[in-house]
């Protein structure tokens, strides 16, 4: 059901899925008027709840002709689909915070794609007003570049290397990942104005087997999950497996995990997050990893079908059944969202 737009948030409601913009009109259990009304309304973005499996409408006209590249503590991270604006906005109270331009860093021009691939918040600004940063993959080559509040600038952390995955924020550390597995931190907190950022190699890499990386937080343990993907002749893509693997800092080596227990984790342009399922008494299946297509390749056509519920228990694919594949377009990609107080 469609739900009214001034809506009360609630704890238990997410995680909330962000749909594609041709959805609005998906879901017909609403009079005539609402459904012409969220058909022409540009501004209007709607969110599935998997716990109540309602639909939430929003009007968010900040968010029109911006992509989302993160949804992180609370906040959307958007940027701008012809210029190089990047913004955070909370969908909830629609506060929004407009960031430097990337254009107005030295390391822009140097680049031929220059891009937000990937970005994620290291704590909540409305909490953390002047100490929060934006940890971000940029550009053709994947790097990993940090705007810090305290200095209104985006710095390139040019040690880090190429071809990042993904990156979380554990306390004052940014931690990554590239696409062979090797993990890298870097202390958020140095003075970079005259120290470049330090960044130091946590583990070496540990497998050449292709597929999308990410790194999630679980109890203090650091998880990183692979994600196979296979070509699929009607929707581009598609998802056929995961291999999940902690780290043992003491002994520095990845160990395979067969199980994650009462977590369910979610994966895609958000920050890679674990939930513990057991909160939502059975409408979100533990011990299972929920993914949305995060493909580089935004040009295709096929973009945004490779979604679905992956079970670490019979390693079998079911589809997220919010997301109709109907379109051949799905624009802009489901994305999942968690307020900060959930």
């Amino acid at each position: 059901m469609l739900v009214d737009l001034g809506y009360e948030a609630h704890p238990l409601d997410f995680p909330w899925l962000m749909l594609p913009d041709n959805h609005h009109h998906h879901h017909h259990h609403h009079d005539a008027g609402e459904d012409y009304e969220a058909y022409h309304n540009q501004d209007l973005k709607c969110f599935f709840s998997l716990y109540t499996h309602q639909i939430h409408c929003l009007e968010l006209p900040e968010a029109y002709e911006k992509t989302v590249c993160g949804s992180s503590s609370g906040w959307l991270i958007l940027r701008h689909e012809t210029t190089s604006a990047v913004t955070l906005l909370n969908p909830l109270n629609c506060a929004q915070i407009a960031l430097p331009q990337l254009s107005s860093s030295p390391f822009y021009d140097q680049d031929p794609l220059p891009v937000l691939h990937k970005a994620i918040l290291s704590s909540d600004p409305c909490r953390n007003p002047f100490d929060y940063k934006v940890l971000a993959i940029f550009g053709q080559k994947r790097r990993l570049i940090c705007y810090k509040a305290r200095d209104r600038t985006w710095t390139m952390i040019q040690d880090a290397g190429v071809h990042y995955e993904d990156i979380i924020s554990m306390g004052n550390e940014l931690v990554a990942t590239d696409e062979i597995g090797r993990l890298v931190s870097c202390n958020l907190d140095g003075d970079w104005f005259w120290f470049p950022p330090n960044v130091e190699e946590i583990s070496d890499p540990f497998f050449f087997k292709g597929g999308k990386v990410y790194l999630v937080g679980i109890e203090g343990e650091l998880v990183m999950l692979i994600r196979f993907v296979q070509e699929n002749f009607n929707f581009g893509q598609e998802t056929y497996d995961f291999e999940v693997y902690r780290y043992d800092s003491m002994e520095s080596i990845w160990e395979p995990i067969s199980n994650l227990g009462s977590w369910t984790i979610l994966l895609g342009h958000n920050q890679s997050t674990a939930i513990e399922a057991r909160q939502f008494k059975g409408l979100i299946k533990p011990n299972c990893i929920y993914f949305t297509d995060d493909s580089l390749d935004e040009d295709s056509l096929l973009v945004g079908h490779d979604s679905g519920v992956f079970s670490m228990e019979d390693g079998k694919v079911e589809p997220l059944r919010c997301i109709s594949h109907d379109f051949m377009y799905v624009w802009p990609r489901p994305v999942w969202y968690m307020p900060s107080f959930a």
